[in-house]
């Protein structure tokens, strides 16, 4: 199991190696601060390990209603 931190550090070192042509573009400080902020959000949506995952409760199906008896026309 990997905590989130260790997470956010695989997806960086691989958004560094794939983006390492716009790193010329910009200095080395502006590249890691944007490198860790995409990092960061890409760990947000990434899914849940099976130990921080809530289970779903099982929903129970309710039973249809009586309808209550047609009042016998005349």
């Amino acid at each position: 199991m990997l905590s989130k931190k260790e997470v956010r550090h695989q997806i960086a070192a691989k958004l560094e190696t794939a983006l390492a042509d716009f790193k010329p573009g910009m200095s080395e400080k502006k590249f890691k601060s944007r490198i860790k902020k995409a990092s960061k959000l890409f760990s947000d949506a990434a899914p849940k390990t099976a130990s921080t995952a809530k289970p779903k409760k099982a929903v129970k199906k309710q039973a249809p209603r009586k309808k209550a008896a047609e009042p016998v026309k005349p």
